[in-house]
C-alpha cells in the first residue's frame, strides 16, 4: 500500500489565530509541533495497516513547517515552493492507493471556519465552472486526475461539514469547533491525534469502497482577487479574460493546468508584487 498525505496547519487542533501559523510568531513552535504530531499519527496508523511508503507534502505557508525527524521511517517529505501542484505535489510520482488530508480548512467563500481562505488571502474566491471551490475540492480533483481517491480529512467543524457535502464517501475527524475566524473550542492535541489515527485506520480498512472524484468535462477557472491591481495586470496577457473589476477567467485543458495557474497567481501575489509604499518585497 502506498499513501499520499497532504498537510496543512489551520485545521490542526489548538490552532486558532495567525501567530500559530508562521515563523517568528510567538505561538508558531507549538503550532508546527501539533501539525507534525497529527501528520505522524496519521502516518503511523497507515503503516500499521500495511502502508509501505507514505509521501507527505507540507502544504502550508513556507512549506517548511513539519519537523521531519519526528515523522516515522518510510515517510518522504515534499517541502518548499514554488511547485506546480501546490498542496498535491508528489501525487504525480507513481501509483498511490489513497490520499489523506490532515489539518485542512474552510474556503474563502464559506460562512465559517478557522482562518478560512483559498490558497492565499489575496483570493476572495476560486471558482471552477462557476462553482466556488475550496483547496480540498481542487486537491481532490488533482488526486482523481491521477486515479487516487481521497479517503480521509481532518479539520474544524465548518470545514468537515463542507467535506461531508462535497466528498460524502470520506472518513472525517473534527479537531475543533469554530467560534469565529480566530476563535475555537478545541480538543486537546493528543486527543485529536488519537482520533485521526482511528479515522485513518477506518478509512484504509475499507479502501476498496472509495472511488476517485468524478472529473468535469471542462475546466473554466475564475479567480476573484481582493485587490483590483491583480486583474488589471492579468488582463494584459492575451490568454486571460477579465470578467469583472476583481476577477479573471482562464479556460484550460485539465486540473493540472488549473493548479499551475493558481500556483503561479498565488506565488506571484505572495512574492512578486509589493504593496504601495513598501518597495520591493
Amino acid at each position: 500500500m502506498r499513501i499520499f498525505l497532504s498537510a496543512d496547519i489551520e485545521g490542526v487542533a489548538g490552532i486558532a489565530h495567525y501567530p500559530s501559523t508562521g515563523p517568528g510568531r510567538f505561538d508558531y513552535e507549538a503550532g508546527r509541533r501539533w501539525m507534525t504530531q497529527e501528520v505522524a499519527a496519521a502516518c503511523r496508523a497507515a503503516i500499521a495497516v500495511g502502508a509501505q511508503e507514505i509521501v507527505v507534502t507540507d502544504g502550508h505557508g513556507s512549506a517548511h513547517n513539519l519537523l521531519f525527524d519526528d515523522l516515522p521511517d518510510g515517510v518522504r517529505l515534499v517541502r518548499s515552493w514554488p511547485r506546480p501542484l501546490i498542496q498535491m505535489q508528489g501525487i504525480e510520482d507513481g501509483r498511490y492507493d489513497a490520499a489523506i488530508f490532515v489539518g485542512h480548512h474552510a474556503s474563502a467563500s464559506m460562512w465559517g471556519g478557522i482562518l478560512s481562505h483559498t490558497f492565499v488571502l489575496a483570493f476572495r474566491d476560486v471558482r471552477l465552472n462557476g462553482v466556488s471551490q475550496s483547496e480540498t475540492t481542487l486537491n481532490a480533483l488533482v488526486a482523481a486526475h491521477h486515479g487516487v481517491p481521497v479517503v480521509f480529512s481532518s479539520g474544524d467543524d465548518a470545514y468537515i461539514a463542507h467535506c461531508r457535502e462535497r466528498l460524502p464517501q470520506i472518513e472525517t475527524v473534527v479537531t475543533k469547533r469554530s467560534l469565529g475566524l480566530t476563535a475555537i473550542d478545541s480538543l486537546k492535541p493528543a486527543a485529536a491525534q488519537r482520533l485521526i489515527a482511528e479515522g485513518v485506520t477506518r478509512a484504509l480498512g475499507r479502501i476498496r469502497s472509495f472511488e476517485p472524484l468524478p472529473l468535469p468535462e471542462r475546466f473554466e477557472l475564475e479567480i476573484e482577487f481582493a485587490d483590483r491591481s491583480q486583474p488589471e495586470m492579468w488582463e494584459w496577457l492575451p490568454w486571460c479574460e477579465r470578467t469583472g473589476p476583481f476577477s479573471v477567467r482562464w479556460v484550460v485543458r485539465d486540473i493540472v493546468q488549473v493548479m499551475k495557474v493558481i500556483g503561479f497567481a498565488s506565488f506571484y501575489q505572495s512574492h512578486g508584487v509589493p504593496r504601495y509604499g513598501e518597495g520591493k518585497p
